[in-house]
């Protein structure tokens, strides 16, 4: 009798390469089947800067996908020493809405850091981004236009992105291709590129609408 051999996958990061190459390889011969639509809901509570947000459906594929399970939720606003320079009555200290992107920035880029190393080989032990940026809030507070010469005013100044990594045998090329991958995270790239927006008002009731 011929024994059978048994398939071992192999597992880096957690994560299953032969699996993942047989998607990516089903991502270049069907690219609109793997096309994300990407939804959230912001509704504010009733005092001044403060917001309820929620993640909301998705769609993959052309296929809409809605979860109540996926509905996370934010409560935004701004730092406790803000508020209170700004006038807020019992001045509270909430998550603010851009360390929150920023927050998500660096776990965007380690996703695709990590899923890009271990596709390659590399032997990663730890990870860390630290993203950094300064704010001018003058356009915020209206004291600036949101245009100066026909362009929309940059609020924003000195975005940073430091990655820390160690892992066995890494080399410079190592180095410089986890530096290239950076850029193939998807918030990097809503983050750096210019794109246009449709900015659209409805009436009706906001509960609603989050709802």
């Amino acid at each position: 009798m011929h024994e059978q051999k048994q398939h071992t996958a192999e597992i880096r990061q957690g994560l299953d390469i032969e699996r993942f190459r047989a998607f990516r390889a089903f991502a270049a011969e069907c690219p609109q089947a793997v096309i994300f639509g990407l939804e959230a809901s912001g509704a504010a509570e009733g005092r001044a800067v403060h917001t309820h947000a929620t993640t909301g459906a998705y769609t993959l594929g052309g296929q809409r996908i809605d979860r109540m399970a996926r509905r996370y939720s934010y409560h935004f606003g701004a730092h406790r020493e803000v508020e209170s320079a700004l006038g807020f009555i019992d001045p509270t200290d909430r998550e603010q809405e851009t360390e929150v992107a920023l927050a998500a920035l660096a776990g965007c880029i380690n996703a695709v850091v990590t899923v890009s190393a271990a596709d390659r080989g590399i032997d990663l032990e730890s990870l860390r981004t630290d993203i950094s940026v300064s704010w001018d809030p003058a356009v915020f507070l209206q004291l600036q236009d949101i245009e100066e010469l026909g362009e929309p005013v940059d609020q924003f100044e000195g975005l940073t992105v430091t990655m820390a990594v160690t892992g066995n045998g890494l080399d410079p090329d190592d180095i410089e291709f986890l530096s290239r991958t950076v850029k193939r995270s998807a918030v990097f790239n809503l983050f750096t590129l210019a794109r246009k927006a449709r900015i659209e008002i409805e009436r009706g009731d906001a509960r609603e609408m989050a709802a």
